[in-house]
């Protein structure tokens, strides 16, 4: 069974050297964004709060990294399973079965290597999960193969439960950030840019919900006017004076130097046609694409992985912009 192991991890090395890391494929995250919101929180409960948030971050991740050890573990024992069963039918009459059994085992090795790979990626120590594999192609009994289900599927119900918890934290968040974070009911004296605060009677639960995720940011892909590409932070919201923000976020030097661009928001373009060769990446054929039309800065371009996100950004800011119509009309009236 060492030899199956070492075919597993052989199979991985062979999947990371033909698929080195880029930044083209780095996954979006969300940063953690605290803030000491306006009013009577004190810095003892903001430094509370903060300690609390980093609990349940490393609670999450490590909840993530043991299911992704336990999927790793059912993965290998499946392969392993595959393997003896297309050994053993390799010398009987069924040629073609022969040859599906055959298939399907290469098809589990592939699956348990990027298992490992996952696992790996998570942070799992590398001894740690070439002990839970090795114990994992040793399995042969249906008791001992329910038995490490029952444990993956236990641990990818946790990390859902700290996933919608974590979602449910953002929504309460949500339901009393009416505005830019930290706003509250601002006035800056003018009859024009005043604002109030209040929420328009149109806007539903999952509406503001969207504009809290649009304020918190993610990471986009950003082409410049002359083409070069440039990941980006990127957030949407309604400041003080009651305009559409676009803030843009880069980090240099690994990391310890942050720039931060601000500019008006005054029109969503959608559909922009695709970036020249963008097609041909992995998932390409998913990517979507839009443009945020500002004051400064014209027309700024990004890319979306997926349909899903790309709805996110398009119908978010549009929405944001009808928000600032609306009020304005009635600061006219």
């Amino acid at each position: 069974m060492m030899k199956f192991t070492d075919k597993i991890l052989s199979v991985q090395q062979f999947c990371r050297a033909n698929n080195p890391p880029s930044s083209q494929y780095r996954t979006a995250t969300t940063p953690s964004l605290t803030s000491v919101a306006g009013g009577g929180k004190t810095v003892g409960r903001w430094l509370k709060d903060r300690r609390e948030k980093k609990k349940e971050e490393t609670r999450a991740h490590n909840a993530q990294l043991h299911a992704a050890v336990s999927v790793a573990g059912v993965a290998a024992a499946v392969a392993a399973i595959a393997a003896a069963t297309a050994t053993s039918s390799s010398s009987g009459k069924d040629e073609q079965m022969a040859k599906t059994n055959m298939a399907v085992a290469s098809a589990a090795t592939l699956v348990a290597a990027q298992c490992v790979e996952a696992a790996e990626a998570f942070g799992a120590e590398r001894e740690h999960l070439a002990s839970v594999i090795s114990s994992a192609v040793n399995v042969r009994s249906a008791g001992d193969i329910m038995t490490l289900t029952a444990a993956a599927a236990t641990a990818l119900r946790g990390v859902a439960t700290l996933k919608a918890r974590a979602l449910k934290d953002v929504w309460n968040i949500a339901a009393v950030i009416p505005v830019e974070k930290g706003g509250g009911n601002v006035s800056n004296g003018s009859s024009n840019g005043s604002f109030s605060g209040e929420l328009v009677p149109e806007e539903n639960f999952l509406g503001i919900c969207s504009r809290e995720l649009l304020a918190r940011g993610c990471e986009l892909l950003k082409r410049t006017r002359k083409g070069d590409l440039h990941w980006k932070i990127v957030s949407v919201y309604i400041n003080r004076m009651n305009q559409v923000m676009l803030k843009m976020k880069s980090r240099h030097v690994a990391g310890t130097i942050t720039k931060k661009k601000k500019n008006v928001v005054l029109e969503v373009i959608k559909d922009v046609p695709a970036w020249p060769g963008r097609h041909l990446l992995e998932g390409g054929e998913d990517r979507r694409y839009f443009a945020l039309k500002t004051v400064m800065r014209g027309v700024v371009e990004f890319e979306c992985r997926s349909q899903r996100e790309y709805d996110i950004w398009t119908q978010g800011v549009s929405r944001l912009l009808s928000i600032v119509a609306e009020r304005n009309n009635r600061h006219r009236i």
